[in-house]
This record gives structure tokens, C-alpha cells and sequence, in this order.
């Protein structure tokens, strides 16, 4: 089996330092993992803590993708940190969902010296997933992870949802063990890597990407989609729209957001801003005909486009796919 590593850093890239902290040591890292395998492939576009992750370096591991022949490999497997693994596995879930092998994205939640730590646990399960799946002629990309209650789990990549605060652990809506994953062979979890947790490509269909590969698609991608959470005290007149091409605005649980006078706590005021500047202004999670509140109708009758199904993390990697330079 030849698998093809791609490096970008992280803590599983890490050791301890002369003064004590986790830094970067990708060398002896890697060698901890690959030692008893073979048929790896490693390269490295780059080495970041996922906590300094760029739209440039991400547009660096675009590039090697499209310049290396994937067709020739088993499966691609990427480490990388976990404080940004929700949006890069999100991005490489939308971007390699349909090459012709399995895709992991695997961390760890301490340095591989510490006990304590998933990452080889992690990676071993990821290349073992990569071979079940190939036996079967599938593909798709995935994460596995072991949370601290020591159950590995297996997610989507596009359905990862971030590390919550003063936690370790990652979920997903359709998060499934992988235990249970191998030992049942159902081959109906996979199927739902098609949808959006359980709203079939709807966010797909509202930002089309024009494309079945969108990894053939895309150039380069660039900072021109803003994304803003809601929250108490926001003042929309803070916002710079220079260079914005569209903004994706989060919404609370039930569709809502403040839109109450014509004010800058208003998100009808920022909505106004950008019509007026031929900005696309989305809002997520609202599913078009289906809210409940008054409040959320204003943004409807004044252009919002509703996205809804999946995670904001999907939904935000899809339209910098869309907003970016395309080939």
C-alpha cells in the first residue's frame, strides 16, 4: 500500500523545546509514526502551528495537491494541529471529496513523547481505515479521532466541529465509532459523507461551485469572505468591507439574529452596507420558507441567502472556493 503523508505541523509535529514549550520538531515526530511502515511518502509545503494557519499556506497545500498525482497513491493522510482541524478538514473535505482514494486528517491532542498522547493512536487507526476502505473501492476524507474518554471516533471531515473550550475532545452530528465502524462493515455511514448532516447537499446547491472537482477549480483562494458570529453589543458600523466580495453570517440556534431598527446593532444595517457595494450577504444556519421569527423575514425581503445543513465551516470553505481565483 503507498500513501502519500503530507506534512503541515501542528502539535503532533512537535516536541518540547530548550525552554520547555511545544514547538515544532517535525522530524522526529514523523519518524515516530512511519517507522514501521512502509510505502509512505512524506513531503512538507509547509510547517505552522495550526494556530498561525493562513490563507497562503493553505493556498501552498492547494498547489502541491493539484501538482502531485494522487491517482498513483492508496491514500493521502495529512497531520496537522488541532486548533484549526475543523476549517482545514473542512476545506479538504469539500476540495478531495471525489479523488479516486481515502483522505485522513490526523492530530494529536499532546506531543508524541507524552503518554498521554492520541497522535499515534490516531495515525495507526487512519492508515488501518485507509486500507478498509480501499478493500471496498472507496473513497472520501475523514477524521479519526480518540477523545479522552479513550473512544476513537470517525468523522466526516466537512462535519467536524471545533474543539470546544477547556476541552480536548472533537464531535460531529454523525460521529461514529470506529470500532463499530470496522467490526459492522456498513457501508451506509459513508453514503452520508454525500449530504450535509442529513440535508442533502443543500449548501452544495446554494453556492455551486460550477464544477464536479472543485480541486480542478480553484486557484487560489484569498481573504475575501468576512464571517461574523452574533453576539450582544455587536456594532455592525465596526466592520471594514474593503475587498469583501461576500459575507457569511452566522445565526443563533433558532435563525436569528438582531434586526431590530436601522441602527449598527442591526444586521439589516451591515446588510444595506453591502447591497449597496454588491456584496453577497448569506446567512447560516436559515432554511429558506422553514424559520420561525419575525425577525429573521426583514433579511429575506432584502436579499440574505439562506444556507443551511452542514457546519459553518463547510459553508464558509465553500464560498472562499467561489469568491477565489478561478482557473
Amino acid at each position: 500500500m503507498r500513501i502519500l503523508l503530507i506534512l503541515t505541523g501542528g502539535t503532533i509535529c512537535s516536541e518540547k523545546n530548550e525552554n520547555g514549550l511545544n514547538d515544532l520538531n517535525t522530524d522526529d515526530a514523523v519518524a515516530k509514526l512511519i517507522s514501521k511502515y512502509e510505502g509512505i511518502d512524506v513531503i512538507a509545503p509547509i510547517n505552522t502551528l495550526s494556530e498561525n494557519m493562513t490563507i497562503d499556506k493553505w493556498n501552498k497545500l492547494i498547489k502541491v495537491l493539484k501538482d502531485t498525482n494522487l491517482e498513483s497513491y492508496d491514500g493521502v493522510m495529512f497531520l496537522h494541529g488541532t486548533d484549526t482541524l475543523h476549517l482545514t478538514s473542512a476545506l479538504m473535505g469539500v476540495l478531495l471529496k471525489d479523488i479516486c482514494c481515502p483522505v485522513m486528517m490526523v492530530s494529536a491532542h499532546r506531543i508524541l513523547s507524552d503518554p498521554e498522547s492520541n497522535g499515534v493512536d490516531n495515525f495507526d487507526k487512519s492508515v488501518a481505515l485507509i486500507e478498509w476502505i480501499r478493500a471496498r473501492e472507496m473513497s472520501g476524507v475523514y477524521v479519526i479521532y480518540r477523545n479522552m474518554d479513550g473512544v476513537s471516533y470517525v468523522h466526516h471531515a466537512t462535519h467536524l466541529e471545533e474543539c470546544g473550550d477547556y476541552s480536548e475532545d472533537f464531535y460531529s452530528k454523525d460521529m461514529i465509532e470506529y470500532s463499530k465502524l470496522i467490526g459492522d462493515e456498513s457501508l451506509k455511514w459513508f453514503e452520508l459523507g454525500i449530504a450535509s448532516c442529513g440535508e442533502p447537499k443543500y449548501i452544495e446547491k446554494t453556492i455551486s461551485l460550477q464544477n464536479s472537482n472543485p480541486l480542478a477549480l480553484v486557484g487560489s483562494l484569498s481573504d475575501n469572505v468576512l464571517f461574523i458570529k452574533p453576539y450582544v453589543g455587536i456594532n455592525y458600523d465596526r466592520y471594514n468591507l474593503d475587498g469583501v466580495k461576500a459575507v457569511l453570517h452566522g445565526m443563533y440556534h433558532s435563525s436569528t439574529v438582531n434586526t431590530e431598527g436601522d441602527g449598527p446593532t442591526s444586521a439589516l444595517s451591515l446588510l444595506r452596507k453591502c447591497n449597496a457595494l454588491g456584496i453577497d450577504f448569506y446567512i447560516f444556519p436559515c432554511k429558506e420558507g422553514e424559520f420561525r421569527y419575525s425577525s429573521t423575514k426583514p433579511l429575506l425581503d432584502e436579499g440574505a441567502k439562506c444556507l443551511y445543513g452542514g457546519t459553518w465551516e463547510e459553508a464558509y470553505v465553500r464560498l472562499l472556493i467561489k469568491y477565489g481565483e478561478q482557473m
